[in-house]
């Protein structure tokens, strides 16, 4: 029996790995979180995890980054505002811009394209605190394999050779993300701060837990850019939009 200890979302995961394959699975969980093993400073304390590796680890992998990820919010609930969301920062002033939708609509593709040139934050939850200080969670990429049969392949951002995030991520700016593939080029339609507060909300993660919720985000949005609903076909299509909405002055 060994431990591992995960840092993300400003929150401090042990995980207690046991069984004859003890050695594979740490070696698998070291490789996939290689961004996540060495604390940032100030992380909460987070619900212990047990892992056995038996049969194939690629669906106990893909659990075990759900897992994580579950638990890491449950244990920030009322300290942070929290998304379904990917992130990237601009490499320069740390400037995150977060890409909200529902799960399976591209975040982590999304991030893999932008996270070439900005620094990777995360592609599924976005923690920040009241004054726009982003927690990083460099989690592994769930990727669809070529010969995808419903297990996704938990992959490193090292791997993918990801930009590293800026020591200073901060929340400049929220984009929602639909897609579409009818469409040959990307729409864009700038949101009112209700409207804003009316979709984000509904891929908050225990916003009713802060303390006057809607009301910190209105004052929040309302000191940023406006929020962007952009809906795109491939996100390839999307990146040069993205980029300039986090970079514009």
């Amino acid at each position: 029996m060994t431990t591992l200890d995960l840092y993300g979302l400003g929150v401090h995961s042990r995980v207690t790995v046991e069984g004859p394959r003890t050695d594979e699975l740490l070696d698998a969980l070291r490789a996939v979180w290689s961004r996540c093993l060495a604390p940032r400073g100030g992380e909460v304390p987070g619900e212990d995890l047990a892992l056995t590796l038996e049969g194939d680890p690629a669906p106990l992998l893909q659990r075990f980054t759900q897992d994580v990820t579950q638990a890491a919010i449950k244990a920030q609930r009322g300290r942070l505002f929290m998304f379904h969301a990917g992130a990237v920062t601009s490499p320069a002033t740390g400037a995150t811009l977060a890409y909200v939708a529902p799960g399976g609509t591209g975040k982590t593709t999304l991030s893999a394209v932008l996270g070439r040139t900005h620094g990777y934050v995360t592609d599924e939850t976005v923690g920040f605190t009241p004054d726009g200080r982003v927690l990083p969670y460099e989690k592994p990429l769930s990727v669809r394999p070529k010969d995808f049969t419903g297990v996704k392949v938990e992959t490193s951002p090292d791997e993918l050779g990801l930009a590293h995030v800026h020591p200073d991520a901060h929340l400049r700016r929220f984009v929602l993300i639909r897609r579409d593939a009818s469409l040959s080029a990307p729409q864009v339609e700038e949101l009112g701060v209700l409207d804003a507060i009316v979709q984000l909300a509904s891929e908050s993660s225990s916003l009713s837990s802060l303390p006057a919720p809607l009301q910190t985000l209105a004052a929040f949005l309302e000191a940023r850019p406006p929020t962007l609903l952009v809906t795109y076909a491939e996100a390839g299509q999307a990146r040069d939009l993205l980029v300039d909405a986090l970079e514009e002055s």
